[in-house]
């Protein structure tokens, strides 16, 4: 069986050939801290997480579905990195990454600076334009934007709303308009407010980093 160093001379070689081999990558790093081998010392756990983080961005869905199941309920993982699979993530571990932000995050949410030209959008807009307004809204990235928005459960948008200090009425407006799923009006009061800022907030700061759509 390959050594630990050996593995992740492996995993460099997979980063080295790019996006192409980003599933590959990240599969084989979620295993290596899944089952973190003894001869693996703990100063590579720095470089591992790293790769992970990298192969994260050109992921496809099922990729990051997978590894949102199996490694976002950890809690020894850095906060940012196990905010990146909240929006893949089933419900049980979105409660875990809100509940650590909640008590750990510190990060302050811009709030959304013109409600309802928010909510003019989402009644006059296709979904596609309104996908761009909403991400400009939020200040948050497009591929963001789209996968809050494609959270048929409102959790998501009841984070972002909250998150970016949008009233209920604007969320429940949003997710009648948008969401079409009545049951998602029930999501708003359940995430913690600190939480809600702290993910949003995380969101935010990826503004101006690309994702390969899946």
């Amino acid at each position: 069986m390959p050594s630990a160093k050996q593995r992740l001379q492996h995993f460099l070689a997979l980063a080295y050939q790019g996006p192409a081999k980003a599933a590959e990558l990240a599969a084989g790093v979620a295993d290596f801290i899944d089952a973190w081998p003894e001869d693996a010392p703990p100063d590579m756990r720095e470089a591992v997480l790293t790769l992970l983080d990298l192969s994260l961005r050109d992921a496809d869905d099922d990729t990051r579905l997978h590894l949102a199941a199996k490694l976002g309920g950890r809690r020894e993982l850095p906060l940012d990195l196990v905010n990146e699979f909240y929006l893949s993530a089933p419900a049980p571990v979105r409660h875990v990454i809100l509940e650590r932000n909640d008590v750990e995050g510190g990060t302050h949410a811009n709030p959304v600076a013109d409600p309802e030209e928010l909510l003019f959008a989402a009644r006059d807009d296709t979904s596609a334009s309104f996908t761009r307004a909403f991400a400009s809204a939020l200040h948050v990235p497009l591929f963001t934007a789209a996968a809050i928005l494609a959270d048929a459960s409102g959790e998501a948008l009841a984070v972002a709303c909250r998150g970016a200090h949008l009233e209920r009425a604007h969320f429940s407006a949003l997710a009648l308009l948008k969401l079409c799923d009545g049951s998602a009006l029930e999501a708003f009061e359940a995430p913690p407010q600190r939480g809600c800022e702290s993910l949003t907030g995380f969101w935010q700061a990826q503004t101006g980093r690309v994702r390969t759509a899946a």
